[in-house]
Parts: C-alpha cells; sequence; structure tokens
C-alpha cells in the first residue's frame, strides 16, 4: 500500500513539473525570444498657434525646429500648457515672470515663458488671481524663439499671459501685444509704450531713465486731470489714460502732456474726452520701476482724433515771442533748467551730420559747448525739417548761428531745448568727421562710445529677420560679435529702407559686408550706431 502511494505522488509532481516547465517562455535560455512592451506616453503636436487652436508644447516645440537658432517668430502664437515650475516670480517691478510649461504635469517636453508680461484689467497688480503657480493650466501669447538654438522659448518682453486656470487675466487677446517703432509714421500703441521702457532704471523724481521722443497712440480711456491754465498757476497740462480700443484693457499713462498747437494752453478749446483718439509725443519713463508713464512737462499732446494739435517740443511758450536774455554757452550751462525762461545764445556748429533731418549738434563758444536737442526753423516749427533750414540758410558744419532756447537736459547732459533759428553769420564753414579707422569688431567693442569717431568693420551678417525694414543685425567676424542697430544705404540716409538695399545688393544671412559707423550702446548692449552701407562681397 505504500509504495502504491509513493508512486502516484512521484507520477503527481512529475505531471506538475511538466506542466509548469510548458508555460514558461525560458527567458535565460535566450533573451531575445521575449521583450516586454513599454507603453508610449509622448503626447503628439496639436493646434496650429492661433487664439482658437494654440499649440500644445509639442506643437510649439516642432514649430521652432523651423526657426533659425536665435531668431524669433515672424508672429505671435498662442500655447497652452501645465506649469511645471516657477522660476522668476512675478515682479511688481518690471511687471513679468520666467516660468517652465509642459504637456502635462509628468513634465512630458517643457517649453519657457521667458521675462513675459502680465496684461489686462488688472495689469501691475500683485492679486493672487493673476499670478502664476505649479500646476495652473495657462495659454500663454507671444514671440518664441529657440535662443542659442538650444533653448525654446518665448522672446523676452513679447509675451502675455492670456488665461490661468480657463481664467481670462487678458481680456482681448489682440491689443496687449506691443506694436509700432515710436516714429511718428509709425507711432506705439500703449503696450509698445509700456514695453519700450519696462527696462528702464528710476532712482528718485530726480534720477531716472527716460527715451527720446517718441509717439504714442491709442484711445482715452480716463481722465485724471483736464488741466487749466493761468498765469502763475497751474502748467496747462492735462493727464489720462489710453488703452488701445478705450477700455481700461492695457492702459498707458499720459502724465502732464502739453497742450501744443494754435489753441495751447486755452482752457476749454482743447478739449478731450473718453473716447478720443490721441497721439502723443515726448519723453517715456518707467516711474517708481513699474508705471509706465509720460515724464511730466516733456510731452505734449501732438493730434487729437486725427487733427494734428502742435509740432514743437515739450513747455514751449504760450505766444510766437519771447524775452530771450543773451548769455554765454557758460552762463547757459550755469542756468536752472526751465521751460519757461528763454535764452539767446551765439556759437558755431559743430559735430553736425550730413542729411540730419532734426537739427541735433555741438554750439560752441569761447566759454563752452552746448547740445542743441533739434533746431527748428521758427519757434513752435515743424520737426524733421532741419535740412530745408539748411538749404536756405546754408547751415553747416563751422557756421555761426544764433538761436533761442530753453535750458534742459536728457540722462544728465544739458541741452538747448524748443530751440528756433535766429540768424545766420557769414564763418569758415568746411569741417566734417575726423578719418574712418579700419578695425576688427573686438576692437570695436573695446573702443570708446564717440558719435565723433567713425569706424569701418567688415563681417558676416547674422540673425538678420526676413523683411527687416530697419536694417538690424548682429556682424561677426573671427574676432567677436557686434549688434547693428539700423544700416544705412548712405551716411545720414532714410531710415526704414532697408529692403531697398537688400534688394539693390543682395544682402542676406551670411553676407560678407563692410560698414561705417559709430561706436555706442542701448541698456548696456555694445551697438554699432549712425551705420551706413560701404560694400558687399558677391
Amino acid at each position: 500500500m505504500k509504495k502504491i502511494f509513493n508512486m502516484m505522488m512521484a507520477t503527481a509532481i512529475a505531471l506538475c513539473t511538466f506542466t509548469a516547465c510548458e508555460d514558461v517562455p525560458m527567458p535565460f535560455n535566450n533573451p531575445l525570444d521575449y521583450q516586454e512592451e513599454s507603453e508610449d506616453t509622448s503626447i503628439p503636436p496639436e493646434g496650429d498657434g492661433t487664439f482658437e487652436n494654440p499649440f500644445n508644447v509639442s506643437g510649439v516645440l516642432q514649430y521652432i525646429n523651423g526657426l533659425e537658432p536665435g531668431v524669433e517668430s515672424d508672429k505671435d502664437v498662442y500655447v497652452k500648457g501645465v506649469v511645471l515650475s516657477v522660476k522668476e516670480p512675478y515682479s511688481t517691478q518690471y511687471g513679468n515672470a520666467t516660468f517652465t510649461m509642459s504637456d502635462d504635469d509628468l513634465g512630458s517636453n517643457s517649453f519657457t515663458f521667458y521675462r513675459g508680461l502680465y496684461f489686462g484689467n488688472k495689469k501691475y497688480s500683485n492679486s493672487d488671481d493673476v499670478n502664476v503657480n505649479e500646476g495652473d493650466k495657462v495659454v500663454i501669447c507671444g514671440r518664441v524663439m529657440n535662443y542659442g538654438g538650444s533653448t525654446p522659448e518665448t522672446s523676452q518682453g513679447k509675451a502675455f499671459v492670456v488665461t490661468i486656470n480657463d481664467k481670462t487675466v487678458h481680456t482681448d487677446t489682440t491689443d496687449a501685444v506691443p506694436k509700432g517703432s515710436g516714429t511718428q509714421a509709425d507711432p506705439y500703441n500703449p503696450a509698445g509704450a509700456a514695453a519700450a521702457v519696462k527696462n528702464l532704471t528710476w532712482t528718485s523724481n530726480d534720477t531716472y531713465d527716460t527715451t527720446g521722443d517718441v509717439y504714442v497712440k491709442g484711445k482715452i480711456s480716463r481722465i485724471a486731470d483736464k488741466g487749466t491754465f493761468t498765469d502763475g498757476g497751474t502748467y496747462g497740462n492735462a493727464s489720462f489714460y489710453i488703452s488701445e480700443d478705450g477700455t481700461e484693457s492695457g492702459e498707458f499713462y499720459c502724465f502732464r502732456i502739453l497742450y501744443l498747437g494754435n489753441k495751447k494752453f486755452v482752457s476749454g478749446q482743447t478739449d478731450i474726452k473718453v473716447g478720443d483718439e490721441v497721439i502723443v509725443c515726448g519723453q517715456l519713463m518707467n516711474y517708481r520701476g513699474n508705471t509706465p508713464e509720460t515724464v511730466a512737462g516733456k510731452a505734449y499732446l501732438y493730434s487729437l482724433n486725427g487733427t494734428t494739435e502742435g509740432s514743437g517740443g515739450g513747455g514751449g511758450g504760450g505766444d510766437d515771442t519771447v524775452d530771450a536774455k543773451k548769455v554765454t554757452i557758460a552762463e547757459f550751462n550755469a542756468a536752472e533748467e526751465s521751460n519757461d525762461v528763454w535764452y539767446q545764445l551765439t556759437g558755431t556748429v559743430k559735430n553736425l551730420k550730413d542729411g540730419d533731418q532734426y537739427g541735433n549738434f555741438d554750439l560752441v563758444d569761447e566759454t563752452g559747448s552746448v547740445y542743441v536737442y533739434g533746431l527748428l526753423s521758427e519757434k513752435g516749427g515743424e520737426k524733421k525739417k532741419f535740412q530745408d533750414l539748411v538749404a536756405a540758410k546754408g547751415i553747416k558744419e563751422g557756421s555761426k548761428i544764433t538761436i533761442i532756447g530753453t535750458r534742459g537736459s536728457y540722462n544728465g547732459k544739458i541741452e538747448v531745448m524748443n530751440a528756433y533759428f535766429v540768424s545766420i553769420e557769414d564763418g569758415e564753414g568746411g569741417g566734417g568727421s575726423s578719418d574712418i579707422k579700419a578695425i576688427t569688431v573686438a576692437d570695436f567693442n573695446a573702443a570708446p562710445e564717440s558719435n565723433d569717431v567713425w569706424y569701418q568693420l567688415t563681417g558676416k551678417v547674422k540673425n538678420l529677420k526676413d523683411g527687416d525694414q530697419y536694417g538690424n543685425f548682429d556682424l561677426e567676424d573671427s574676432t567677436g560679435s557686434v549688434y547693428v542697430y539700423g544700416l544705412l544705404s548712405e551716411k545720414g540716409g532714410a531710415k526704414k529702407k532697408f529692403q531697398d538695399l537688400v534688394a539693390a545688393q543682395g544682402i542676406a544671412n551670411g553676407s560678407t559686408i563692410t560698414i561705417i559707423g559709430t561706436r555706442g550702446s542701448y541698456n548696456g548692449k555694445i551697438e554699432v550706431m549712425n551705420a551706413y552701407f560701404v560694400s558687399i562681397e558677391k
């Protein structure tokens, strides 16, 4: 009996062993016969970058792959995603932030929203519902690029948040995009004006950075003060807000704007109201580091509902004649700043650029030198007509002239402002720029800033944008790279005509060209300024 039981047990064990071995695919004997399939977790590209159908992160990465490294897109695109991490929180100083986006909270792909702006009704507010936090679902809009060829991101200051967790924080997705170049022909929109000053510094009411005279166009959304004019009283100015569409979304503050033109300083005649379309001209600043606005008393109402209100600089007098005090340049430089006190100066014209349309130069006498910022043919005359005055009066380098203007300054440099022509004496004439020095880019970058010393540079064109009207690009040789700010076809030539030069000479990325210009800088970045074309290697 015991033998029978043992035999039955042995048979059962043998059967179990055979069955188990039959189910195992024997991975150790032939490892290539068995591979566990892994799940594909990649997220495919979606969207076309429009407001109605934003890119997902995979989609914008695919789009950016089609751009040249370091060159931003030529249009604004919309991107949706989840915030992975906030690298640079919302700043009350600049109103911007940096955060990383992904298609999901697992970090599948990543895209950087780099120092973009918050717009909408709560622009520059630090409220919780505007701030972006980790895990938020967002939609952004702006220009994108592949910085350095390896970092997909938005272009600094050229992108903004549209929605946070499906809540709109910018009420009109087309109006907050910075537009315009700040010129009379192409004014900034309110967002463009804000972007132009967001990186300027402010220390106190007496120490701050400003732009030069620029034009800003918008519709009045709110009026803080219409301003009145009384002798010895207020300044005859107005303070109001403008936006793209006349709503309180994306406003820019026009602070103490001067009334000029035929109705200047006349209360009740040059009237303004909400909804009026205006263009203001003058200097802009970033007040206290977080409020873009015009500089008090240094901007004026250029047009109201399409009608030009004035063409003189900010701070002119109230009539066509003034009591001007005859002074030397040393006495002028020692005087206090004022838009109400007028001075008569006589001196020799120096550092006048050929073809200059504005009338900017140094005036020199035996006591010193001062910069004349825009000489008009008559008091309150039209700007950018200096060449007409040159043709009529023969003004040139070395001419001895008499002018009238007020004592002002810009970035700590004393200037004759609101200046207009009085008379010219027979002078020696002549003059001109010093010898042009042919140097490398490295030597140019190491040179001191000067509008008087001209350099000849040869290098390859880099980072030139298709259709650029200005001629802004990097010039690179074996020693380094430098930014060219606006290449003209000839010395003192017309601006915004670069495409004519492209058509005539075939300039493109990779072209080797020779240019002449002066050594300057903007916001700490070295630039070739006053640049004009010499030749191209075919």
